[in-house]
């Protein structure tokens, strides 16, 4: 079997299941399904079948066949719909989405897929007899493999470590958000003592991280015996095999050696931390909890996440299972009709081939750029003019090749969306709460290279808005309010960027207690936070650290996720907003650039280097007058005033350490530039020209630099540097602290 036929059929199963869950979910609360949608689930699952079996993934097809069954029972009539059956069909559909996985990867354990088959056999069989269905095991879901990759990416990292590949300095930050992110995933799960567990090893990582303690051999060796009797918790809680007794006996044993090793360990003196830490005696690896539980035997173990010495011997699906066939499988002429229509006018094409073909559009976009700067130094030929105009008729067609082929890299929101109701749901389900959630904009049209990288910052805005904004539905019926909340997200096109917004009707956010512990942590002083505006004190959510709950819990409270939603829009080129009222809700605002690969920038001076500022981060250009730049504070801080308003002066030779032309701020020209909420002026002794530019990681190809975001080519063939306003406003924030 060709894996690139698996491959295809693994794509075309994804979009399936999108359908899937949405028309599960958004009728969940109804507890009834329409005949129209009815057939989708049928046809979705007919199609996931029968795809499977082309692909020789018998496995799930035997799997999916019942399930299929069961729909056509539902089709008939023959079984009548609730909300009951509605969950059971989202619980079947994810447990399928994890199966089709691990056959796909060939991970398959066989016992444990028997186990899941006959249990899912033994529930239709419940819900056809009009029996209640008691749910004596979890069922797995996407959540559960992605504890596996989180578990094997935290080893990887504790083994470099140990073996002195990367720093410890460099690593305790990683690690501590790995088990941050590892808490939060298995809560997804229900699961109640592996979450307890690993707090208190991330308390003390926060420690490290912090700078309280020293990492050192001693607490490594002991991260990696925490990490394997972890993973053993996670299969053991799974299948039951623990009691709350010896759960708790070996915690103590776990808190007495955290304690032991936070009074062993000396407190950092310096901001560095050499290899040289490693040379310590390293401790004796003891087993730390679980050898004392009663061992499984094979037959009753369901859910086994990691390796096992066990034999798992291969037990033939019953034939009966596959052999059955629902009673009809014909769908309406007329929608086959439209489908077979829809699949005649559109191909798959790999991510990987529209990329070359982006990059080869930028080779010409830089080609273009030479021929420009070869026809200007030949202003006083006689066919100058006559040059110029076949150059601009090349730049318009380079210019709408680019937009075609930035169309093709381009997917509606509804790809995006299709994730989050699944997740919005369970967690409103632990949090007791209860929530409509809704989202606009599904044929907004995003990036695919930006549907990574933003589904993280969604993820934690989502879970910052059910756990803090969002009240219970006591709280909210006391304060006058629907005891559902809303949770809302759109997307929309605006002026070559993506405005996506994610708004809830909760509590909104406590400007008071923000910055009142922004303050506590260090994070401002009390004469900054007299001179900010609620908008500014909003914007504090996101600094490392900050948390405003007194306790900190399983699910939260230690300031981290919206510390990554920053990181990770500031590194797709975008920034955020946060709109906020007191009980009336809080609205988080994303803008990001409509792509990443090519840019419109504009060229300044500075001495005798030229850099690029992107074009869409900048509000206006001025050359000030002397009156209207100010001095605050002890230090003297350069303030311009413009139109009553308050804007910091970066002056950019001082951060380069550069030689300009101009040091006085009324000699050369400032450049308002947005970030997050604020405005910055960045001084600079001129600006050039404005042009198309093609973007290239300078990180992958060389190094980081602070301050550069990335490069480019020009046209006479240097490297043009792109200026990171982000990281460099917020250097300059570190330095004046």
């Amino acid at each position: 079997m060709s894996q690139e036929i698996r491959d295809f059929f693994m794509e075309e199963a994804g979009e399936l299941f999108d359908n899937l869950h949405s028309i599960l979910l958004k009728n969940e609360e109804l507890g009834d399904i329409s005949e129209e949608e009815l057939d989708s689930l049928f046809r979705d699952i007919h199609t996931l079948k029968g795809g499977a079996g082309s692909v020789e993934m018998v496995k799930f097809s035997a799997y999916t066949h019942h399930l299929e069954t069961f729909l056509d029972s539902l089709k008939s009539g023959d079984i009548t719909l609730n909300s009951t059956i509605i969950e059971f069909l989202i619980e079947s559909v994810s447990s399928m989405q994890t199966l089709l996985q691990e056959e796909y990867e060939e991970s398959l354990d066989i016992a444990e897929y028997e186990h899941n088959l006959q249990k899912l056999i033994l529930d239709v069989q419940n819900h056809k007899s009009g029996k209640a269905v008691e749910k004596k095991e979890l069922v797995f879901n996407q959540n559960a493999a992605e504890l596996v990759d989180l578990f094997d990416t935290l080893s990887n990292k504790i083994q470099d470590v140990k073996n002195k590949k990367i720093n410890p300095e460099d690593a305790i930050a990683e690690i501590f958000r790995l088990i941050h992110t590892l808490k939060g995933s298995a809560q997804f799960l229900n699961l109640q003592y592996f979450p307890n567990y690993v707090h208190e090893v991330e308390f003390l990582l926060d420690k490290a991280r912090n700078g309280d303690i020293l990492y050192t051999q001693h607490f490594n060796t002991l991260m990696e015996t925490i990490v394997d009797q972890s993973k053993t918790l996670v299969d053991y809680e799974l299948n039951n095999h623990i009691d709350h007794e010896t759960f708790q006996e070996q915690l103590q044993e776990l808190q007495e050696e955290l304690v032991e090793l936070d009074e062993t360990v000396a407190p950092r003196n310096d901001k560095t931390l050499a290899f040289e830490l490693f040379d310590a005696t390293p401790v004796k690896k003891e087993p730390l909890p679980f050898e004392l539980f009663e061992e499984p035997k094979e037959e009753e173990l369901a859910f086994e996440l990691f390796e096992t010495t066990l034999p798992t011997p291969e037990v033939e699906t019953p034939k009966k299972a596959l052999n059955e066939t629902p009673k009809s499988t014909v769908t309406k002429p007329k929608k086959a009709a439209s489908l077979n229509k829809a699949a005649s006018t559109s191909i798959r094409v790999n991510l990987d081939k529209i990329d070359q073909l982006m990059n080869r559009v930028g080779d010409l976009v830089i080609t273009k750029s030479m021929l420009f700067q070869f026809a200007d130094s030949l202003k006083d030929s006689h066919m100058h003019k006559a040059i110029f105009e076949r150059l601009s008729n090349l730049d318009r067609d380079i210019r709408e090749l680019q937009e075609s082929v930035m169309s093709v890299r381009m997917v509606p929101m509804e790809s995006v969306y299709a994730r989050l109701p699944k997740m919005v749901r369970d967690l409103a389900k632990k949090l007791d709460k209860k929530i409509k959630f809704e989202h606009i904009g599904d044929s907004v049209e995003i990036d695919k290279m930006m549907v990574e990288g933003l589904m993280d910052p969604l993820t934690h805005i989502i879970r910052n808005s059910l756990d803090h904004g969002v009240e219970k539905p006591q709280v909210r019926y006391k304060k006058g309010k629907n005891e559902v909340g809303k949770l809302t997200i759109s997307a929309a096109q605006e002026s070559g960027n993506i405005i996506i917004s994610i708004s809830d009707d909760g509590a909104g956010i406590n400007v008071d207690k923000v910055g009142q512990k922004a303050v506590e942590t260090g994070a401002i002083t009390e004469d900054e936070l007299s001179r900010m505006t609620d908008q500014d004190k909003h914007m504090l959510i996101f600094h490392p650290g900050l948390s405003t709950v007194d306790e900190v819990t399983d699910v939260s409270g230690r300031g981290v996720g919206m510390d990554v939603v920053m990181n990770n829009i500031n590194s797709l080129g975008g920034y955020i907003k946060v709109l906020s009222q007191k009980d009336k809700g809080t609205e988080f605002k994303i803008i990001l650039p409509l792509t990443l690969a090519i840019l419109d920038g504009l060229n300044v001076l500075i001495g005798e280097k030229k850099f690029i500022l992107p074009l869409n981060t900048i509000v206006e250009s001025l050359q000030p007058k002397p009156h209207m730049i100010k001095h605050v504070g002890e230090t003297g801080k350069e303030i311009l005033m413009l139109r009553n308003e308050f804007i910091p002066v970066i002056r950019l030779y001082n951060f380069f350490n550069i030689t300009p032309h101009h040091q006085e701020l009324s000699e050369g020209m400032l450049i308002i530039i947005k970030t997050a909420s604020s405005k910055v002026a960045l001084f600079v002794d001129d600006f050039l020209n404005q042009e198309q530019i093609v973007v290239k990681s300078l990180e992958k190809n060389y190094k980081k630099i602070q301050g550069i975001g990335a490069a480019t080519i020009r046209g006479d063939g240097s490297i043009g540097l792109i200026l990171d306003v982000v990281s460099i406003v917020e250097l300059e924030k570190k330095e004046i602290a």
